[in-house]
């Protein structure tokens, strides 16, 4: 088995140096003597609490995104507009971005898109922690990533993976426990305000009308 782009990995961590980053390495073939992967992850207890954490954060982001939309939704076209739970993870946010902008102009509409905006922006970790397999780099503060399903790989950067490698991406950790924080403050912010148009939703109903006439 051959590993797709690990040649580049020194380079990779030496230009990773953005807010947590997903780095997914250009194509390159590797030779024998480097294709063993190491046996031992070198996880740290604070590794998995971390991955988990940003996990867990998306599971309800997600889940309070499908609230406001629907509650949304249901306020500004009728009941029968509810949608939520029919939408693929990929359309949440999207839909919650379209359903926000109907809003008038206040800080719930603000709000939302902002949180919105970061959901989307670290998505990507999301799935890929959820989806690949992860281990450190040695005693650098960065995560590495592998996977050997050929749909996920061309999903990340459009490049095929042929049935003999792997692909890897690179996570650098340096900024990552802030970045973390920030989408939890957003996660947060979502659970309030999903709770706030729910009950709240005949006062959205109106307002709405009132904006159509």
């Amino acid at each position: 088995m051959q590993i797709l782009g690990l040649s580049q990995f020194q380079r990779d961590m030496r230009i990773a140096h953005r807010p947590a980053p997903l780095c997914i390495c250009a194509p390159e073939m590797i030779g024998e003597k480097r294709m063993q992967l190491p046996t031992r992850n070198r996880f740290r207890e604070a590794d998995f609490a971390l991955m988990g954490k940003l996990i867990q954060l998306y599971c309800y982001a997600d889940l309070n995104a499908r609230r406001i939309i629907d509650a949304l939704r249901h306020a500004a076209f009728g009941p029968q507009a509810r949608c939520a739970s029919r939408l693929q993870d990929a359309q949440v946010v999207p839909k919650l971005v379209e359903i926000a902008a109907e809003l008038w102009e206040s800080n719930l509409k603000e709000g939302i898109l902002k949180a919105a905006n970061t959901v989307e922006l670290h998505r990507s970790h999301r799935h890929n922690f959820a989806h690949w397999a992860a281990r450190r780099v040695g005693s650098e503060e960065a995560l590495v990533l592998f996977t050997k399903n050929a749909r996920e790989a061309e999903r990340r950067d459009g490049d095929p993976l042929g049935s003999d490698l792997l692909k890897y991406a690179i996570v650098p950790l340096g900024s990552f426990a802030e970045e973390l924080k920030k989408l939890e403050g957003h996660a947060q912010y979502l659970a309030q305000s999903a709770a706030h148009v729910e009950r709240l939703i005949n006062e959205f109903s109106e307002r709405f009308a009132k904006m159509k006439k």
